[in-house]
């Protein structure tokens, strides 16, 4: 006769979970841990443990945050500065979007044991989240340092230098990831969005068809394949990728969350660039939003089907907002608007006219605003171009390829041998050239204002504070001078004082002139005080990425702008009164 089974102690218990976590089967650690937990509440490992395992559920199935947290301070309760609870609440407050007090934990774990290479990894995640690039690019340095096969930090170090516009570095960072982790598409991908950004096309190509290789499905993969193939010319297989990725992404249909739904919105895109941004400008509090991504029409894709499943909508958006590129799908929107006979915002009619080199025309005889002359040229012009600047400094010209956006391949050159540089590296056809004008600050600084136009209204969106004239929003470091962000600030509470009347009424004019529904201009003040044109056209990014804890008045003055398009909607469907 056998008598009852022994039963196990707490350190069996603790042991066999440990056993079954290392083998993968963390659903039977986490009830283990539990076990343990009830024979005695305080045992810091199985604290921690379970608090792993439930924070991350991803292989159990049972996934509870909030228990997860109140084991993690209970563990800091036990033992107060346990620099694993420390980190593991800084990941959930990350989660979050709480990336300040997540700092403030990962500090706290780093001080506890400053060799802690995931501490130092989390701490570059969230510093860059707040827009504090060369402190997150030290941390990520650090974790290195700690430990070099730790893998998470080569993808996301190669992000921060990517932000730096630091390319080569970036496609460094990137390479090293993809080695590391090279059956996953994701770091394929950025791989071969560095490699584009540095000019590298053959391994750009390589890396973006490596992607794809590894999962078929990866929409972004064969965008950016798309994208790779269109920058060097080759228009047949770049579209054939565009098509591939319509079919993938299908129509998207992002629901009104509150189930209270003003109106259904259907947003036609093309593949590729050049479409208006929408992640945020269609408050899904209000409005459902029914996303149908157009293949090129030399793809021969039938869209029939498509077109028939689509639910039915109220208005039409038209996110085809790039007037540089004189794409064929216009033609096929504007097929496929008169057949859904339905009110459209933004119609294709209105976009050629914003296009870089017909602007100064669209928006000519504008008291106080400069509008720089642009030409748009084949590289036979730009060569020869080159022969007549010579190699003394001249009056300098800034030069882009057609369709490229963001600043890159964006240079400003004054010598023949810095043209033939850089057409050198530089596969495009097609350039667009305009005279460049100095726009800097009597304080030394360059300011780039943005505003956005709804239903022809101005709204003030940012401003742009950098020590150099190649100036966009991720190139800056807002963060890192105090002075900056209230600046900023000032201008979205009243644009007035940077632009006062004659300059306001002369962005009101533009904004009359594009006569888009929605659109923006991007511009600075010159030192003769106009108002230097950039760009105006449908394609301006509005979103709020950026921390309601690094800039909290942002979430306070973008919504306005977000509401302004939600009301123009429901006027232009008679729900509200014009």
């Amino acid at each position: 006769m056998t008598g009852p089974e022994p039963i196990p102690s707490e350190a069996d218990l603790m042991q066999a979970a440990f056993d079954h976590y290392r083998a993968g089967r963390r659903a039977e650690a986490s009830a283990l841990f539990a076990r343990v937990l009830d024979l005695s509440p305080d045992r810091l490992g199985a604290l921690l443990m379970r608090g792993i395992i439930l924070a991350d559920g991803t292989e159990t199935g049972e996934t509870d945050v909030a228990q997860a947290e109140s084991l993690f301070h209970r563990c800091l309760e036990v033992s107060p500065e346990n620099f694993f609870a420390l980190n593991h609440l800084g990941q959930i407050r990350l989660n979050r979007g709480e990336r300040r007090a997540a700092v403030a934990l990962f500090e706290r774990a780093l001080a506890n044991n400053p060799g802690f290479a995931p501490a130092y990894n989390n701490l570059g995640v969230a510093l860059h989240g707040l827009g504090r690039r060369q402190a997150a690019l030290a941390a990520f340095e650090r974790a290195l340092e700690c430990d070099s096969a730790l893998v998470a930090v080569h993808g996301n170090r190669g992000h921060v230098l990517a932000d730096l516009g630091l390319h080569g570095e970036a496609v460094a960072a990137f390479r090293q990831a993809a080695a590391s982790q090279p059956d996953l598409a994701e770091p394929w991908r950025d791989l071969a969005v560095a490699c584009r950004h540095a000019g590298l096309h053959d391994e750009a190509e390589a890396a973006g068809r490596a992607a794809i290789a590894r999962d078929p499905t990866d929409v972004e993969a064969h965008v950016e394949l798309g994208a790779i193939l269109a920058r060097a010319g080759r228009r047949a297989e770049s579209q054939a990728m565009f098509a591939t990725a319509a079919r993938l992404r299908g129509t998207i249909v992002e629901p009104c969350v509150t189930g209270e739904r003003q109106a259904r919105i259907l947003v036609l895109c093309a593949q590729g660039a050049g479409n208006v941004p929408t992640k945020f400008l269609f408050d899904h509090d209000r409005f459902e939003t029914v996303t149908l991504h157009l293949p090129p029409p030399e793809a021969g894709e039938d869209m029939e089907a498509a077109i028939a499943a689509l639910p039915a909508c109220d208005i039409v958006f038209s996110a085809l907002g790039d007037g540089d590129e004189d794409d064929p799908v216009m033609a096929q929107v504007d097929d496929l608007l008169g057949r859904l006979g339905l009110p459209v915002l933004n119609p294709p009619r209105m976009i050629p006219p914003t296009a870089r080199h017909r602007l100064p025309e669209t928006l000519a005889g504008i008291d106080n605003l400069l509008v720089p002359a642009t030409r748009r040229v084949e590289r036979s012009v730009l060569e020869q171009l080159a022969a007549t600047l010579g190699d003394e400094a001249g009056a300098p010209v800034l030069v882009r390829p057609v369709g490229s956006h963001g600043g890159h391949d964006f240079v400003r050159v004054g010598t023949a041998s810095e043209l033939a540089g850089y057409l050198g590296d530089a596969p495009q056809d097609e350039f667009f050239v305009s005279p460049y004008v100095d726009f800097r600050s009597p304080d030394g600084y360059f300011r780039k204002y943005r505003f956005l136009f709804v239903d022809r209204k101005v709204y003030a969106y940012h401003l742009v504070v950098h020590d150099d004239w190649l100036i966009h929003y991720f190139r800056a470091d807002m963060d890192a001078h105090p002075w900056m962000k209230p600046e900023e600030e000032a201008f979205l509470a009243d644009y007035g004082a940077a632009f006062p009347a004659p300059l306001a009424r002369a962005v009101q004019e533009a904004a009359i002139r594009l006569d888009l529904d929605y659109g923006g201009m991007d511009c600075a003040v010159t030192a003769d005080g106009r108002v230097l044109v950039f760009e105006a056209n449908a394609c301006m990014l509005l979103h709020l990425y950026d921390s309601p804890e690094t800039f909290p008045y942002k979430h306070r003055y973008v919504p306005p702008i977000v509401g302004a398009v939600g009301d123009m909607v429901l006027k232009r469907l008679g729900r509200l009164p014009p």
